[in-house]
Order: C-alpha cells, then sequence, then structure tokens
C-alpha cells in the first residue's frame, strides 16, 4: 500500500462528530488552567505539564527543575471563544456569538471554532462534553 492509499485508509477509519451532535456539544475548561490578560486583549493560559502532557513528558517534568507549568498564549479572537468554554454554551451558540461579533459567516465561524476547540482539546486546555441523548 502506498502513502496516500494509507493516509485516506486512517482518515476514512477516524470517528467523526455527526455536526448534530457537535451543535450541542459544551466545551469546558480544565480546573488545572489559569488564565490571565495580555496587553493586547488575548490572555496567557498557563497549565501544569501534568495535565497537559502526553508520554513521558508529565514524568520528565516531575523530576526536572524546569518550569511545571506551560503558557498558551490566545489573541483576542480566542480569548472571545476561551471565555464561552463555561461548560454551558453550546458550539452553536459560541458559533453565532463569533459569526455576530467578527461578522464571520456560519461556515467560517463553524470551521473556525471547530478547528480552535479540537486544538484546545488536544493540548487537554478544555474538554467537549456531550449529551448522550
Amino acid at each position: 500500500m502506498n502513502l496516500l492509499g494509507a493516509i485516506k485508509g486512517y482518515v476514512a477509519n477516524q470517528k467523526r462528530l455527526d455536526p448534530k451532535v457537535m451543535a450541542r456539544a459544551l466545551p469546558t475548561r480544565n480546573a488545572f488552567v489559569t488564565e490571565e490578560p495580555t496587553p493586547d486583549g488575548g490572555v496567557a493560559l498557563k497549565a501544569p505539564i501534568e495535565q497537559t502532557g502526553r508520554g513521558i513528558m508529565p514524568a520528565l517534568a516531575r523530576r526536572s527543575k524546569l518550569n511545571p507549568e506551560k503558557t498558551f498564549e490566545l489573541e483576542p479572537v480566542g480569548a472571545f471563544i476561551w471565555k464561552q468554554c463555561d461548560g454551558k454554551t453550546t458550539f452553536n451558540t459560541i458559533s453565532k456569538r463569533l459569526q455576530s461579533e467578527y461578522k464571520l459567516s456560519r461556515i467560517e465561524a463553524d470551521a473556525s471554532l471547530g478547528a480552535f476547540l479540537q486544538m484546545l482539546s488536544q493540548r487537554r486546555l478544555i474538554t467537549m462534553m456531550v449529551d448522550k441523548k
């Protein structure tokens, strides 16, 4: 099998959330993450490496004298989204607010929001809570 075939197979086997389920998803901040505003209107997120790292990194962080926190800086649009990741506001609601605040189309807002929330989730800064109904 060539590389392109392997990639297509991998992508085809990935579980994707149904858009209707995603619309009801509730992004929820990791309780271990602290935040502080930045001068440009963004926000700096600080998270313990044990909460954000995978594999051997958390163990190495505990044994080393390195900074036990990892910092993530969000620009103003990211901060706007971050503030709404309260576990009560749905993906759909955040998308509608993005559309209104930044004059985006629904498709632009949904695509951007989905990618941004996925990145936050991969870094373990948020969890996407989904109602099983």
